[in-house]
């Protein structure tokens, strides 16, 4: 993926890979306007005048899904052809012919299309399971059944069965987790292939049709993609910057008769699961193998024409995927993307993101805060514990659905019920403490579409209460988290220019602990003695906050494009209850210049090219960060892409660094990164990427680089591995804060880490319905510190005179069951003044899931999953790569086995 800004975010052009319905599967280093993803509308006359019109016939009997298309309704069908290139060139016309066409009944809508091609033998035909993206030949049909020329629901059918679906909102973002129960079947032959789709209604959401029985008015488009040509042709045309997908779809006429169907349907699931798991046998809670079932279920029910209620009663996610491993040495919290079916699927009308550019990940909901790992921790002396991985979900239900006058509304509500840890004292009586209270999460989203669609104004609330005593075991935590305000957009000058803005306010409210700790965190660390504009208040009850955000863009009409953000999070605003934030107390402001080149030229099939810049400050008027960075991406006509790009960060001062303490200098520093991907068409294909940076006037550098390899010797069969490693050199890496008589000393040292993993995918697909996945995650990291010192004078610009360095007369190290502790003799007497454990680390760990996925009819699928987790930390900073590396193997394992059954229900 093409890194178009740096870590501070300036950069607004999209890096999510272009999924929806206008540029699926293209490279992965296409910008959001080349892909089709920037979000812009056109005025209803534009689209009415552009656009192509298809007519639905009423079929006399149900077509069976076998793909010939040879009943009778599909030769009395209107046929939909003459499509044009949005890719490689916008405009042309497609290489081989397509025929679309569409039936109806009550029940459902039916698409059969046909693709021509006079070079059947070289069409490329992948497996892969339900909703992967692959390099294959593809069908796809996208159906605005709303009408509202902004959403859309697609389906994708590859020559070889393989579906894929998602929904498209606010024109051009996509939403891939939607998932839906239809039908579909291909053929192939010497002439090209068919496909035939049946889509039931009940799987859509529309208005109901006017009463003079003129039937409903539907956008659609249709799209092909030739793999062999890497060619993406449409039958409605597309702008060829990508600027609209929705707005730019053509209409079917001629659905009367058909009527929105307020279904109910039901996924129960059962479970059983063994845990083996590592342990002795004077511990009591250990079992060598632990079993467990569980029941539970889904339920969706369309409450109106265009809204729908999803319910899920005890969820369990076993056939999820593991969490990368990762080493976080900073004070700030590790994001890791929501993967439960359920939290992702409509996840679009609760996104609220908080700070500019893609790689920002703050957001206002953040779904993994529900099943949380539990906050707190036994406080007595044991022996041995028993604490649960994450809490357990109760139950959680949503309502969301956009009305035909242009309301889209969303609201969830969940309940997780309180934990304990048990544990046994040293005297051998056992005890349970609360580690995690019940806690009920809310949210409410309401968006009222204008003009089309091209204005909109909304608004968000969210709510957090936890079940508390007041002084019971996790009574740190907040009683409630509130937080709510209004966000708009404005689209004009033809869609091609955009303003955006929000503002928001929050509240959290606690007992006295709870809120200092909250006034502390590294959010804010409101305790800095050199921040005059914050104070930290012991007696406060309740924290409030406000943020606004404000940006300009031109994002449509030809190859340039433009923005101007800025944002103010005042130091109280505090939305991580249910949200996720990383900082308070900052006023940024962020600009950037993109060029696209759309069509080939000279050897590149498409390139584009970024300029950014940015800056922050505190509420008290401290510059925190400014910099800036030039990148670019291409495409070669070889179908081999790149992206490479290089920044720089001027000095500023760092509020977080000393993690409560006064703002400390850090200098000048710079940054690039560099890739390549070779043909996604290949059957072997390779690639790479390299990431460097480092500090002007200290030892500070780092450089990571990043191999991969995809093996696809049969349709069947994928195997794909991307090692990394990387090297940090650190100056100056924080260790602790240790006091002593003389107040306060902000230890620092000098890092040195290497880091090397293994990521591994192997993919073994017997049909589009059964499947054999594994992913496995070999991790080792280890770090040496030395040169340990403390902060002398913190906006000093010289490295010594920032830092002083311990005396080696002054300092030792010492040890106990394995543990160093390092002993400062601050006054030189011979006695210690204060200690700090010895920083060093090696960790390992390897995560592994084997799943066996089988879909024995539509929406019922049964997984066989095998898990495994092994992880140890030692406190030695050595690294060798044959010892570590094959020591991660034999650390003892968790193992899990578990067997799921779920069963869908139409009612």
């Amino acid at each position: 993926m093409v890194v178009l800004s740096s870590k501070k975010n300036s950069s607004r052009v999209s890096l999510r890979p272009a999924i929806a319905f206008a540029l699926m599967c293209l490279a992965p280093e296409l910008s959001a306007q080349e892909s089709g993803l920037a979000s812009v509308a056109p005025t209803l006359s534009a689209r009415t005048a552009a656009a192509p019109t298809l007519a639905a016939v009423l079929a006399d009997e149900e077509p069976r899904i076998d793909g010939r298309l040879d009943e009778p309704g599909w030769a009395r069908a209107a046929v939909a052809n003459g499509f044009v290139q949005f890719r490689p060139n916008p405009g042309e016309a497609a290489t081989e012919r397509t025929d679309v066409r569409v039936l109806y009944t009550t029940d459902a809508v039916y698409v059969g299309a046909r693709m021509h091609d006079s070079d059947a033998a070289s069409i490329i035909r992948r497996l892969a399971r339900r909703d992967q993206q692959t390099t294959t030949d593809e069908f796809t049909v996208g159906f605005d059944s709303y009408f509202d020329r902004r959403t859309a629901f697609a389906f994708a059918v590859s020559v070889a069965g393989v579906q894929r679906d998602w929904m498209i909102f606010s024109d051009t973002d996509e939403d891939s987790s939607w998932d839906a129960v239809w039908e579909s079947a291909t053929r192939r032959d010497d002439t090209g292939w068919t496909a035939e789709l049946r889509i039931p209604l009940s799987q859509l959401r529309f208005a109901k049709p006017p009463e003079d029985g003129s039937g409903a008015i539907w956008g659609v488009n249709f799209q092909r993609h030739l793999a062999r040509e890497g060619e993406r042709s449409v039958w409605s045309p597309l702008p060829d910057d990508g600027s609209r997908m929705v707005s730019a779809f053509g209409t079917l006429r001629g659905l009367a008769g058909i009527r929105p169907s307020r279904s109910l349907e039901i996924r129960p699931y059962v479970l059983s699961s063994a845990t083996r798991a590592p342990g002795v046998s004077e511990n009591p809670f250990f079992n060598a193998t632990d079993l467990h079932q569980a029941v539970g279920g889904d339920l969706k029910y369309g409450v109106t024409n265009n809204l729908t209620l999803n319910v899920t009663i005890n969820p369990d996610f076993g056939q999820v995927e593991a969490d990368p491993s990762v080493v976080n040495l900073s004070a700030f919290e590790t994001f890791f993307p929501e993967k439960r079916p359920f939290f992702q699927e409509g996840a679009d009308i609760f996104n609220f993101r908080l700070g500019g550019g893609d790689e920002n990940t703050e957001s206002l909901f953040y779904s993994r805060r529900i099943g949380r790992q539990p906050q707190g921790f036994v406080e007595e002396t044991a022996d041995y514990l028993d604490v649960p991985d994450a809490t357990t979900i109760i139950g959680a239900a949503k309502l969301s659905g956009k009305t035909s006058t242009g309301w889209s509304l969303g609201f969830l509500n969940a309940l997780t019920s309180s934990e304990h840890g048990r544990f046994q004292r040293p005297d051998g009586s056992l005890g349970d403490q609360l580690v995690e209270p019940r806690t009920n999460y809310a949210v409410a989203r309401v968006i009222k579409d204008f003009r089309d669609g091209e204005s909109a104004i909304g608004i968000i609330g969210t709510a957090t209460n936890r079940g508390l005593d007041e002084d019971g075991p996790v009574s740190f935590l907040a009683d409630a988290g509130y937080a709510g305000g209004l966000d708009f957009r404005h689209r004009f000058a033809d869609g091609n220019y955009q303003v955006n803005g929000y503002f928001l306010t929050s509240l959290v409210r606690g007992n006295a602990g709870a809120i200092e700790r909250v006034q502390e965190s590294s959010r804010r660390y409101f305790q800095r003695p050199d921040a005059d504009h914050v104070d930290l208040d012991p007696s406060r009850t309740s924290l409030f906050g406000t943020s606004a955000s404000l940006d300009f863009l031109k994002v449509g009409g030809g190859h340039w494009r433009f923005g101007v953000f800025g944002q103010a999070r005042s130091p109280g605003f505090e939305v991580n209850d249910i949200g996720f934030q990383t900082n308070a107390d900052q006023a940024q402001a962020s600009t950037w210049v993109n060029y696209q080149q759309f069509e080939p030229q000279g050897p590149f099939r498409r390139w584009g090219a970024n300029l950014n810049a940015w800056s922050g400050w505190t509420f008290g008027g401290e510059r925190i960060f400014t910099g800036g960075n030039v990148n670019g991406n291409f495409q070669l006509k070889n179908f081999w892409n790149g992206f490479f790009g290089f920044g720089q960060e001027l000095h500023a001062h760092s509020t977080t660094a000393l993690r409560g303490g006064p703002a400390l200098y850090y200098p000048n520093g710079w940054f690039g990164w560099a890739g390549f991907n070779t043909d996604s068409r290949k059957p072997v294909r390779f690639g790479g990427f390299v990431n460097f940076g480092g500090e002007y006037g200290s030892e500070t550098s780092r450089f990571s680089m990043g191999p991969n390899v995809t093996i696809q010797p049969s349709s069947q069969f994928e195997l794909s591995m991307r090692p990394n490693v990387t090297w940090n050199e650190r100056a100056w890496q924080y260790v602790g804060q240790p006091s002593s008589d003389t107040g306060t000393h902000y230890v620092f040292g000098r890092l040195d880490q290497q880091t090397v993993s293994l990521t591994t995918r192997l993919n073994y697909t017997v049909s589009p319905d059964l499947s054999i996945q594994l992913y496995a995650q070999p991790f080792v990291s280890a770090g040496t510190y030395d040169n340990l010192m403390e902060v002398a004078d913190p906006r000093a610009r010289a490295f010594s005179d920032r830092f002083a360095l311990y005396d080696e007369d002054r300092i030792r190290r010492i040890e106990s069951d394995g543990f160093g502790t390092y002993e400062i003799d601050e006054d030189g007497d011979g006695e210690a003044d204060f200690s700090f454990s010895d920083p060093d680390f090696n960790i390992k760990s390897l995560r592994s899931n084997l799943v066996l996925r089988w879909q024995y009819r539509p929406g019922s699928t049964i997984f066989l999953v095998w898990s495994r987790d092994q992880g140890s930390f030692v406190n030695d900073g050595s690294f060798e790569f044959g010892r570590d590396f094959g020591d991660v193997f034999n650390i003892p394992s968790t193992n899990v086995l578990l067997l799921k059954f779920e069963h869908w229900l139409g009612l």
